[in-house]
Order: structure tokens, then sequence, then C-alpha cells
């Protein structure tokens, strides 16, 4: 891997982390899933994986470990490889509202992470799905929320970085 990647990935990796950390004290609201979509796109899968491994490890730190941790690489691992081959080349075909629709697709797939996060918990500890699913549906609608909030917002500013290859 050449010291340009190398550097790409510390930093976006180091941006993932201080927006994690930034964010931490609001219920869900995270820009890092839109960080973890815009690199899945503009770089390759395996260092956009790079990225999202490196700043949850590093943010778990200060936060915690624990099994969630896991969850996290996992699921977030699953989501980001839907993106990549699935939604994010569906949403190229649009032609107008092109932003919009990879906002959607962004904001559906944070959904489905906070499912998929809630499922593997109500698993863990033996609680009912449903009931799990459903106290943690505030919380999977914010992120969602945010998601789709700040997906055009990073976007816009990793235009330029990536040499607007993306949109």
């Amino acid at each position: 891997m050449s010291s340009k990647k190398i550097a790409r990935i510390a930093i976006l990796s180091a941006l993932a982390f201080v927006l994690r950390m930034a964010f931490s004290h609001l219920p869900n609201i995270q820009p890092v899933t839109a960080l973890f979509f815009i690199a899945t796109i503009s770089l390759s899968y395996y260092e956009a994986f790079l990225v999202m491994f490196i700043s949850i490890l590093l943010t778990s730190i200060l936060l915690g470990f624990g099994p969630w941790v896991f969850w996290q690489i996992t699921t977030y691992t699953l989501i980001m490889a839907t993106w990549r081959f699935l939604l994010y080349p569906l949403s190229r075909k649009i032609k107008s509202y092109r932003v919009l629709m990879q906002s959607f697709s962004a904001a559906f797939l944070a959904l489905l992470y906070g499912f998929v996060i809630d499922s593997c918990f109500a698993y863990l500890y033996s609680m009912p799905w449903w009931t799990y699913v459903l106290s943690g549906l505030t919380f999977n609608l914010l992120h969602a929320l945010s998601t789709f909030i700040f997906y055009p917002i990073l976007l816009m500013l990793f235009r330029r970085l990536f040499n607007e290859k993306m949109v």
C-alpha cells in the first residue's frame, strides 16, 4: 500500500474519530455513517473498511469496549458492502435528484444498521426481539435522519478531496 493511501486512511480515520467523539453526547446523531458511505464510494472497499475499523477501535478506547464493538464492525461491513455494490450503483442510474436519492438510500441503510444491532443485542440479552427493536426505534430514526442530513453536506465537502469523481 502506498504512503498516499495510508495517509488518506489515517486522516479519514482521525476525522471519523473526531466526528464520533464530537457527537457522542447526542443520542445516535452520527455523521460517521455518512462519512463511511462517502469513503466506500471514493476509496476502494478495503480502504473504506480500514477507515471504519480504525475509527471504531479508536472511539472504543474512550467510549468503552464490549460486545457492541464486534457487532458495530460486522454491521457496518454489511451495510457498507450493500451501499457500495447495490444501492449506490442503482442511485447513479437516476438522472435527476441523484443526491437526494443517495441520501434516502443512506438513511435507509442507517435504519437497517440500527435494526441489525438491536437484533443482535436482543439475542445476546435473551430479550424478546420486538420489544428491543421498538424501544430503540427513536434512536434508530435519529440515526437515519442524521445520516440523511449529513450525507449531502459531507459529499459537497469531500468532492474536491476526491477529485469530484463521486457524483
